[in-house]
This record gives structure tokens, sequence and C-alpha cells, in this order.
């Protein structure tokens, strides 16, 4: 005789809104740009399947492949890769690197900024350690102390080393695994 768990069986309505929602998943997965895809923790077969939708261009063949991509997904691990694409559609993450580069700014020492630059590298472990301390060290250096005594050029190379600090905060986000 066979025990049943109550709390392990789901409903077909459920299973059948799951999988639905894993189809909607995978069109949004279909419609991303290859380089995006390469930062989400897919498997090897799902990758294959949503290279293989960019060739897709009837609306029916496409719909069925989504279902295809929903099956993929529910074998393999759709939490993390839902994990992954709430950090990737993150509001925040702009918010967050100006947010850095602002206490960057505020500090008056570059070794004050130390406890930040830790924070970013932590946040980004690919980062280059040296590259971020020597960005950081310049846009601190080319600091204006008054900004309206300053001469157009001393603000000019304050823009251009805060820009190229945020530009590669950017490019280190941008390159980030999502998992």
């Amino acid at each position: 005789m066979t025990e049943y768990n109550d709390d392990l069986l789901t409903s077909k309505t459920q299973q059948k809104r799951d999988d639905s929602a894993l189809q909607e998943l995978g069109l949004s997965l279909m419609d991303m740009k290859p380089a995006e895809r390469e930062r989400l923790p897919l498997g090897d077969e799902l990758k294959k399947a949503l290279d293989e939708a960019s060739r897709i261009n009837h609306h029916e063949a496409r719909r069925r492949h989504a279902q295809y991509i929903g099956r993929l997904m529910r074998e393999s691990n759709s939490e993390q890769i839902i994990q992954a694409l709430e950090a990737f559609h993150d509001p925040f993450r702009q918010q967050r690197l100006t947010n850095w580069v602002e206490q960057i700014m505020a500090c008056e020492q570059p070794r004050d900024a130390e406890s930040t630059l830790q924070l970013i590298l932590e946040f980004f472990p690919h980062g280059d350690r040296q590259q971020l301390r020597n960005l950081s060290r310049n846009a601190l250096k080319a600091r204006v102390a008054d900004p309206a005594t300053a001469t157009a050029a001393e603000k000019d190379k304050f823009k251009r080393e805060r820009r190229k600090l945020m530009s590669y905060l950017n490019q280190l986000d941008k390159t980030a695994p999502l998992y």
C-alpha cells in the first residue's frame, strides 16, 4: 500500500500554471541577446535550444519551441535561472554603482576609500584590485576643491577620471556572472 503525502502533490491546475510561467520565461530567454544569456546558469541542452530559437521565425513554431524550452527548464535548475534573471533586471543596479562612486569621491585620501573598494571587489570578485585602486586614486587626485574657482581644464579632467571609474564599474557589472 502506498501512502500519499498531500504536501508534495500539487494540483494539475497548479502544474499547468507553473509550466506556462516557465514557458513565458523561455520566451523572454529567447528574446535575450546571446552575450546576455552567457551570464545565466544554463545547461548545455538549454543553451543549444536557445541558440536554435534564433532561427525560428514562424509564430506557431516559436510557441512550440518555447514549450520545449519550458520543459527543459522544468528539468533543469529553473530556480537558479529565475534568481539570475531577477539580478539581471535589478532596477537598482545602476544606482548601486553610482553610490559606490559617490562614496569614493567623498573620501579625503585614497586609503580612506579602501573599505568601499573592498565592498566592490566582494560584489565583483573578477575585478582587478590594482586597476580599481588606480582609477579611484586618479579620480580623487583630479577632484576640484572649489568648483567655482576651478578652470575648465580641471573640471574636464575630474569628469573624465570619474567617468573612467564609472565605466570600469559598468564593465564589471556587465561581465559578472549572475550565479
